[in-house]
C-alpha cells in the first residue's frame, strides 16, 4: 500500500486492512484488539509538525525498542490496570437508570447555565509560543543542522526536535535511543539551558512592551493580557499588534514564534499551534464562533487531559471536546466533582481570563531532582540527596523564600515511585534542615522496601508551604515568645491534628499521618484517578490553571515522561516497618510503628526539650531546684546523650 502523498521522508498513514479487521472483529467482537494496545506507549501526535503520520507504525517502533526493558515491563503492568479501570468504569456506566441519566442532564445543564451567564468576552488573550525553541537556537547556531532532522537532548531524553525529525515521528519528552530507531540520521545536541535562557530573556523584554504582567509557562511560551494596550491604543487592532510582536522576536532573535488570540487562556493556547510554524490565529470573542471551533477539537488539545484522561473518557465514549457535552450525564455520575466541572468548562470553550501580576502569584513549591544509572549503595544515594538539598537551598535563599514541609521523591529500577512527606519545626531554606528531613525520609522509604538493597534511578526534593523570608520571624524568636507568652506555658499542640496542604496536588489533609497516606495512595498526576475508581469512589482529577506560574527548578528523568505512569506501587507495607524505631529525644523507649513513634516525640519533646529551653541554664524542676537526670528518675544506670543546650531542638530534626 503506498504511503500517503507528501509524506516522504517518514511514515506517512497507511489504510488499515478490512480483511484483517473483519476477521479480529469476528474472533473478538467489534472494535476490541486482542492483545489490547499498549496505550499508554502510543505517540502522541498532537504536536505541530506531526500531522498525517503512520501513528500505529510509529508506536509499533516504539514499543518494539522498548520491550525488554523494566521500563517496558512496567508500563505493561500499569497499562493492564488503567484496562481493569476502565471495565470497571463501563460497568459502573451500564448500570446507570434512565432515571439517574435525566436528573444528572439537568444537573449539568444548569451548572453550563451558570458557566454562560458568568462567561467573559471581553479579554484579549495571547499565547506566544516560540517554534521548536532549543531546536532553533542550535539551528541558528550552527546552519548546518538546518536541513538535517536533529534534536535537543541525549540518549536518555530529548526536551525538542525540528519539523525535519517529526516527520519520523521524533518529539520532546520521547528517549534520544528510540528517536535513532524511528531516524536512524537523527542529529542529537546536548541541551544548553545557559544559552536558552539567555534568548528567553531578550523574547520577555518583547512581552514587557505589551503587557509588563505577562505569564511565562517556560522559557518559550507565555500569555498576555493586550486589553490595556489595546484601548491605549485605539487604532491598532490585536492581528496587528501580534504580527508586531512576532517580528519583533524575528528581529532580535532570529527565531520564529507562533501565536493565539483568544477571549481566555484556553483557546488561546490551542490557536497558537493551528498555524505553526511561524503563523498565527484569532478567534473572535463570539459564543456561536467559540462553541463551533471547540465542538472539533480532540479532547487531547484540551489542557490538563493526559493520556490516562484520554483512556479514562475514552472508555464511555468520550473522544472530541463536542463528546464531552453529550456524555455530560455519564460524566457527572462516573467522575468527580472537580473533573465534572472541568470537562464542561472545556466543551464551552471556558478558560482563564486573568493574568495574576507578579506580586499576587503564590508559589505552591519548589523541587529539584535528577536520574542516574541504577543505584543501591546507600552512601552514594545519601549523597545524591544531601547535593539535591544543597542545590534546592541555594535556589530558595537566591528567591528569598523559606518552606515548611520536605518532600521526598523516589523512583526505583524497576520504575515505581514512591513519594514521602514530613513536616519541619519551622518554616527554613537551610541545607543541612531541609537534607536532615529528607535524609529520614530516604532512609525510612530504601529500609521498608521488600528488595534490599533496593536500586533507585530518580531522586528527587521538594519544599512546600513556601513564605517570604521576610513574612516569617526566627524560628528561635518565634519558639521562645510562643513559650513565654504572659500567663505562663502554654500547652503543646500535637501536629498530628494540624491540616496540612498537599504538596503535589495542594488538597487539605488533617493529620501528618493522613498526609503522608494520602500521598503513598497516589495523588500525583492524573493517576490517583484509577486508584480512587478501584476502591469505588468517585474520578478525582487535578485540575492545572492554564495561568499556575509555580516555578520548578527540575532535571527531566529519562524514560519518566515518554509515557504515563501510576504511582500505585506507592503504596508502602506496614509489615515491612523496621522492628525496633527508638525514640531519637529521650533514647529509651522503642516502638515498632513509626506512628506511635511519633506520638511518643510529642510527648517527649513537650516533657524533655521544651523544658530544657525555659529554664536556660540547665533542666530543673517547677520548685527551681534541679532535676534528677532520666536515670536517676527511672532507676535505669544509664543517660541520654548530653545535646548542647542552644541546639537541641534543632538537633532533633536533623538527627536521622
Amino acid at each position: 500500500m503506498a504511503e500517503k502523498e507528501g509524506s516522504e521522508p517518514g511514515f506517512g498513514r497507511r489504510m488499515a486492512n478490512p480483511e484483517i479487521l473483519r476477521v479480529v472483529e469476528a474472533t473478538v467482537g467489534p472494535g476490541i484488539l486482542a492483545p489490547k494496545k499498549l496505550n499508554l506507549m502510543t505517540l502522541n501526535d498532537n504536536k505541530a509538525g506531526m500531522t498525517g503520520l503512520d501513528k500505529e507504525k510509529i508506536s509499533a517502533i516504539i514499543e518494539n525498542a522498548s520491550k525488554g526493558s523494566k521500563f517496558y515491563a512496567k508500563q505493561k503492568e500499569t497499562q493492564a490496570r488503567i484496562d481493569g479501570q476502565i471495565d470497571q468504569l463501563k460497568e459502573r456506566l451500564s448500570a446507570l437508570t434512565p432515571k439517574e441519566l435525566l436528573t444528572a442532564r439537568h444537573e449539568a445543564d444548569l451548572f453550563i447555565d451558570q458557566l454562560l451567564s458568568e462567561l467573559v468576552l471581553r479579554r484579549t488573550i495571547v499565547h506566544v509560543d516560540m517554534d521548536m525553541f532549543y531546536a532553533a537556537v542550535e539551528m541558528r547556531d550552527n546552519p548546518e543542522l538546518r536541513d538535517k532532522p536533529m534534536a535537543v537532548g541525549g540518549m536518555g531524553m530529548l526536551s525538542t526536535s525540528n519539523y525535519a525529525a517529526r516527520k519520523f515521528g521524533v518529539r520532546a519528552a520521547m528517549p534520544g535511543f528510540i528517536g535513532l530507531k524511528l531516524c536512524p540520521d537523527l542529529v542529537l545536541v546536548p541541551v544548553d539551558m545557559k544559552k536558552y535562557a539567555e534568548v528567553a530573556e531578550v523574547i520577555r523584554e518583547v512581552f514587557k512592551e505589551y503587557d509588563e504582567n505577562y505569564s511565562p509557562m517556560s522559557l518559550d511560551e507565555a500569555y498576555m493580557d493586550i486589553t490595556e494596550y489595546l484601548e491605549l491604543n485605539p487604532d491598532f487592532n490585536s492581528w496587528d499588534v501580534v504580527q508586531e510582536m512576532r517580528e519583533k522576536i524575528e528581529s532580535r532573535t532570529q527565531l520564529t514564534a507562533s501565536a493565539g488570540i483568544a477571549p481566555n487562556t484556553f483557546l488561546a493556547k490551542v490557536c497558537s499551534d493551528l498555524n505553526k510554524p511561524n503563523g498565527q490565529y484569532i478567534l473572535q470573542p463570539n459564543q456561536t464562533e467559540i462553541l463551533d471551533f471547540v465542538r472539533k477539537l480532540s479532547i487531547r488539545k484540551a489542557c490538563g487531559i493526559g493520556n490516562v484522561s484520554e483512556q479514562m473518557l475514552n472508555g464511555i465514549g468520550v473522544k472530541s471536546c463536542e463528546d464531552l457535552y453529550l456524555k455530560r450525564a455519564e460524566i457527572k455520575l462516573l467522575f468527580s466533582a472537580i473533573s465534572f466541572q472541568h470537562y464542561m468548562q472545556i466543551s464551552q470553550g471556558i478558560g482563564g481570563t486573568r493574568l495574576e501580576p507578579p506580586e499576587d502569584r503564590v508559589r505552591k513549591s519548589i523541587s529539584t531532582e535528577t536520574t542516574f544509572k541504577d543505584q543501591a549503595d546507600r552512601t552514594t544515594l545519601i549523597d545524591i540527596c544531601r547535593d539535591l538539598c544543597g542545590e534546592l537551598s541555594e535556589d530558595m535563599t537566591k528567591r528569598d523564600i523559606l518552606g515548611g514541609a520536605v518532600t521526598i521523591k523516589i523512583k526505583s529500577h524497576d520504575f515505581k515511585t514512591k513519594t514521602r512527606v514530613r513536616q519541619l519545626a519551622a518554616e527554613t531554606s537551610a541545607a543541612d534542615v531541609i537534607f536532615g528531613a529528607a535524609k529520614q525520609l530516604l532512609t525510612l522509604l530504601l529500609d521498608q522496601s521488600g528488595e534490599q538493597p533496593l536500586a533507585l534511578r530518580l531522586m528527587g526534593v521538594r519544599m512546600s508551604e513556601l513564605k517570604n523570608k521576610n513574612d516569617v520571624k526566627s524560628k528561635q524568636s518565634t519558639l521562645f515568645s510562643f513559650l513565654n507568652q504572659e500567663g505562663g506555658r502554654q500547652p503543646y499542640t500535637c501536629p498530628n491534628k494540624e491540616t496540612y496542604n498537599c504538596p503535589i496536588c495542594d488538597q487539605q489533609v488533617v493529620g501528618l499521618d493522613n498526609l503522608n497516606k494520602h500521598i503513598d495512595a497516589g495523588c500525583t498526576t492524573e493517576h490517583d484517578t484509577l486508584e480512587n475508581l478501584h476502591s469505588g469512589k468517585k474520578i478525582h482529577e487535578r485540575k492545572e490553571s492554564s495561568c499556575d506560574v509555580t516555578a520548578e527548578s527540575s532535571k527531566f528523568s529519562a524514560l519518566e515522561n515518554a509515557a504515563v505512569e501510576i504511582n500505585s506501587d506507592s503504596v508502602l507495607n506496614s509489615s515491612k516497618q523496621p522492628s525496633v524505631l527508638t525514640c531519637p529525644v529521650c533514647f529509651k523507649e522503642t516502638f515498632s510503628e513509626e506512628t506511635k513513634l511519633n506520638q511518643h516525640i510529642d510527648v517527649c519533646l513537650n516533657r524533655t526539650e521544651i523544658d530544657s529551653i525555659l529554664a536556660g541554664s540547665g533542666p530543673r524542676s517547677e520548685g527551681g531546684n534541679k532535676r534528677k537526670s532520666d536515670g536517676e528518675l527511672t532507676g535505669l544506670g544509664s543517660k541520654k546523650p548530653k545535646l548542647k543546650m542552644s541546639n537541641k531542638i534543632d538537633s532533633y530534626f536533623k538527627r536521622t
